[in-house]
């Protein structure tokens, strides 16, 4: 008998040995709401992934242990696996512990034990979710980081993995932190925030299950608006002479905290995420830069800025020159040049516009002759009338010029004779007769 014991102790240190070989892991679904089920599973696993096709399903026992009053409505295994889903009426955080032994071997050590904790709350369970259409939404552990000006989808997410609201009708009542609240029976809502700043946004979730029952929620998240980068201006302090310090000033039109980054290049390029010269802005949207040129030619300013909300990259054209020769030099004369020769030829198309106006000469035409026989009767320029009548004759007189021009031949011919002369004749000088 006394043989036996070492051989007894030398088996129970075996079997000690391989209890460390396995590893118990559980989850659980909660928190749970007060009325609710929820769920809670262990899986066997063993430390050692080679031994994992050593072990056999059929020949392992889980035992459970449940702080009161939460209590086992069903349980079920499968495999490696056992799940137990668990019910409460009183809000409070359980204890629950599992272990796993050999079927056939019951004195055996345990293989496995763990414990996890269930949260059982008389609330109504949920997260609420953010979301811009631009997709400028960030989250850290303790803020959102949204963009301004956008127009943000606020929903509640209900968690119930056991149905248990499906009957119930809910309202939501919001409170976004800028003054304005609202009440609605969805779980989503539309909201924009004009200015950048910090809000806290709440919203409080009744749940009816029936007339006299009902369940309660309040959720809330800080936000954190940001105006998004809409345009990246850059000036140059100085000439741009090769072999000589540029500075820049570079303004940003975007919300900090800015991640700035700038690269020098000769073209335009797509994505200057590598080999850039990064600048933090915590506080400012200003930045003022310098870079030296080696060498003549055209160069690119490429410049990057990004927050959490949105990004902008943009490129501008540097030209450098030589030291005294200032592209303003050839301009100058340039200009003036073909000034001169603008005004040259306007001058001397006004003066040959003047030469070629048209000379316009008056016929004089006598359209009024008393009878037909004074229409044809004319004067003749160079040859001097002597008037002859009833009364004596005097001397001569000369026709006048405006008479010198008078067409011989008449135009037209009038049907009667008694017309009105308005063609003046030379007065006729009485004298005495022969």
């Amino acid at each position: 008998m006394t043989s036996l014991k070492p051989l007894l102790l030398l088996v129970t240190v075996v079997l000690s040995g391989m209890c460390w070989q396995y590893d118990l892991e559980l989850s659980n679904d909660g928190p749970i709401t007060t009325g609710a089920q929820g769920n809670v599973e262990a899986r066997l696993v063993p430390m050692v992934r080679s031994q994992r096709d050593l072990l056999q399903p059929q020949s392992y026992i889980f035992h459970w242990y449940l702080e009161s009053p939460l209590a086992i409505v069903r349980k079920s295994e499968q495999e490696l696996r056992s799940s137990i889903t668990v019910h409460s009426l009183a809000p409070k955080v359980y204890a629950v512990r599992v272990w796993v032994t050999r079927r056939e071997c019951s004195w055996c050590p345990t293989l496995a034990h763990d414990s996890i904790k269930v949260h059982v709350t008389d609330s109504v369970v949920g997260t609420l979710s953010l979301l811009q259409p631009n997709g400028s939404i960030t989250s850290s552990s303790k803020e959102y980081e949204l963009a301004t000006k956008t127009p943000m989808q606020i929903s509640f997410i209900l968690y119930d993995p056991s149905d248990y609201f499906d009957t119930a009708n809910f309202r939501y009542f919001w409170q976004f932190g800028d003054g304005e609240r609202m009440v609605t029976n969805e779980s989503c809502t539309l909201h924009v925030y004009p200015t950048p700043g910090i809000y806290q946004l709440h919203v409080a979730v009744v749940a009816y299950l029936n007339h006299s029952q009902q369940k309660t929620g309040v959720y809330g998240v800080s936000l954190k608006l940001l105006d998004t980068i809409k345009a990246i201006e850059v000036k140059s302090v100085d000439d741009s002479h090769a072999d000589h310090k540029m500075d820049f000033y570079v303004s940003i039109n975007g919300s900090p905290p800015l991640q700035m980054c700038w690269l020098i290049s000769r073209n335009c390029v797509p994505d200057i995420g590598h080999g850039c010269h990064p600048i933090e802005l915590l506080r400012s949207t200003v930045a003022n830069l310098s870079y030296t040129f080696r060498e003549l030619g055209p160069y690119t300013f490429n410049v990057r800025a990004e927050n959490s909300v949105s990004a902008l990259q943009a490129c501008y054209k540097i030209t450098t020159w030589q030291n005294g020769t200032h592209p303003i030099w050839f301009i100058v004369p340039c200009v003036t040049l073909f000034t001169i020769i603008l005004l040259f030829v306007l001058s001397i198309v006004m003066r040959k516009g003047k030469g070629q106006k048209d000379t316009i000469e008056v016929a004089d035409f006598d359209f009024s002759p008393t009878s037909d026989k004074s229409v044809k009767e004319a004067w003749i320029p160079s040859q001097r009338d002597i008037s002859i009548c009833c009364l004596p004759c005097g001397r001569p007189q000369d026709t006048p010029p405006s008479l010198s021009r008078r067409e011989v031949h008449s135009l037209l011919r009038f049907s009667h004779a008694q017309l009105q002369d308005y063609t003046q004749r030379p007065k006729m000088r009485s004298s005495s007769p022969l």
